[in-house]
């Protein structure tokens, strides 16, 4: 009998890790998220891992399509989308782009956090580096970026990787994360401020 349960359990165990993947892995971290908010800092690197650039800011995500990254230093810049138009609003400039949002635009370096987690499979090549971080390989050329690292720490992202096709790497070291929170979808939608210039679909 211990024998029979011995093989019983071998099999199971068998089973288990034949199922284990690395996109399946990543599937089952990013899929229980529907919000996050964090603060970051973005670091740009040369191809000789020089930096040349760095900014501070924060963001916020709700799914499906609801996104917020504002850049707070160096200079002030907002990103945000309600999921129908995208405003792009440099502080500096005045001005305001807006754009149509759509959902099957190219793939995106963060289109693993805005796209559903069963999306992964059809955009990606997912390889594991560590415990804890993978890369993702867009499965067609993409003139934006060559791949994205995504690192976790007690299941919430902590940094992300872009290498682009000039060898710069950016890195978005995230903190004070946190997922699932109550956000207002009012947070997603942008009024141009009196007296800056609005460009674009209005």
């Amino acid at each position: 009998m211990k024998k029979i349960v011995l093989l019983v359990l071998m099999v199971v165990s068998t089973v288990a890790i034949a199922q284990s993947t690395p996109i399946s892995e990543l599937q089952s971290l990013l899929a229980p998220i529907s919000s996050m908010q964090a603060n970051f800092k973005q670091t740009v690197y040369s191809e000789s891992k020089i930096e040349i650039q760095s900014a501070t800011g924060n963001m916020e995500y709700k799914k499906p399509n609801l996104f917020r990254w504002q850049i707070e230093t160096p200079e002030a810049s907002l990103l945000v989308t309600d999921g129908h138009k995208l405003w792009n609003y440099d502080v500096a400039l005045e001005q305001v782009t807006v754009q149509r949002y759509t959902a099957d635009k190219q793939i995106s370096p963060l289109s693993f956090i805005l796209d559903d987690a069963s999306k992964l499979s059809v955009n990606f090549v997912v390889l594991k580096l560590a415990d804890s971080c993978y890369q993702l390989t867009p499965k067609q050329d993409n003139p934006n970026f060559v791949n994205v690292v995504v690192c976790f720490h007690s299941k919430l992202i902590s940094i992300v990787k872009v290498l682009d096709h000039l060898g710069q790497t950016s890195v978005f070291a995230f903190s004070n994360m946190q997922n699932n929170l109550q956000i207002a979808d009012s947070r997603f939608s942008f009024k141009a401020p009196a007296g800056v210039d609005v460009v674009g679909d209005e």
